[in-house]
């Protein structure tokens, strides 16, 4: 009786140790399941890139921010000269209170020279030096003194001009007074831009011959020119003269620039007074003449 209670008891541990072994077996499992799931690799979540954004509708004519607008054009420029200046200042008087740019150039030597000068100048207008030159048929007409003569040396010219400068006060620049003969001379041309050149004044060529060398010679020193494109009052009537200026102002619209050159007479101001409106009116700009020159 006592071996088959022992054999009982053998039975019963067996089964004990099968369990505890299934256990720890199904633990063991179990943990290494749980450390396969842990150290799993994670796949990685593609994140996509947002849409950009959608493009902004275009903006019609005038909307936001305007379009940056060419300059306009310069206005066309029309420079008037009054030649003969020096020989009675009540005639200027008439030609200086327009309120508009006006040249005038005086002859050195007259009478008036210096006080023609000081009051076109006090009058807000430009000053030139008239300079006297020798003409073609040069018995036909009476000189100015200390006229440029062809026949002169280079020395004997440029004391002239440094003689007739000194006389005019406030000059910007120089024009010649008759001339149709020493202006076609290269060589007197040269003797007196090269004074203007020392001097830092312009040259406006009267065009009293259409051979004139001044441009020619200005060019050539370095001296800022322009020419005379009409005389506006070769004849004493006031519709001819208004005529004379409307084709300046129509070369003035054609090439941007014009020159005029009138006299100190009575009907050249009431013109030039008469016109100034239809002149502005046509978009052109009365300049003085170192606003042409170039």
């Amino acid at each position: 009786m006592a071996r088959s209670g022992k054999g009982k008891k053998r039975g019963r541990g067996k089964r004990s140790k099968k369990l505890l072994y299934f256990l720890v077996s199904l633990g063991v499992m179990g943990f290494l399941a749980f450390l396969l799931v842990r150290t799993k690799p994670v796949e990685k979540r593609v994140v996509q890139p947002m849409p950009p954004p959608p493009a902004p509708a275009a903006r019609l004519t005038g909307e936001g921010k305007k379009e940056k607008e060419p300059p306009p054009p310069p206005a066309a420029r029309l420079a008037l000269i009054i030649d003969d200046g020096g020989y009675s200042v009540d005639k200027l008087k008439d030609l200086t209170g327009f309120g508009k740019p006006m040249t005038f150039a005086i002859l050195p030597n007259a009478p008036h020279s210096r006080d023609a000068a000081l009051l076109a100048h006090r009058e807000g207008a430009e000053v030139m030096l008239h300079l006297p030159m020798e003409p073609q048929e040069i018995q036909r007409y009476s000189l100015e003194k200390d006229t440029v003569l062809t026949g002169m040396d280079k020395t004997e010219i440029r004391a002239i001009l440094h003689k007739d400068l000194g006389q005019i006060p406030h000059v910007r620049g120089v024009n010649n007074h008759m001339g149709s003969k020493a202006t076609e001379d290269l060589r007197v041309m040269k003797a007196v831009m090269e004074v203007l050149r020392k001097e830092g004044l312009y040259y406006v060529d009267s065009h009293t011959s259409t051979h004139s060398m001044g441009p020619q010679a200005a060019r050539q020193t370095g001296v800022a020119f322009a020419s005379n494109d009409r005389f506006i009052d070769p004849e004493k009537d006031l519709e001819a003269i208004k005529k004379a200026i409307r084709l300046a102002m129509k070369k003035a619209k054609q090439e941007g620039k014009a020159v005029a050159i009138g006299h100190p007479h009575p009907l050249t101001a009431r013109a030039i007074q008469e016109m100034i409106s239809e002149i502005e009116g046509a978009g052109i700009k009365m300049v003085f003449v170192s606003e042409v020159v170039g």
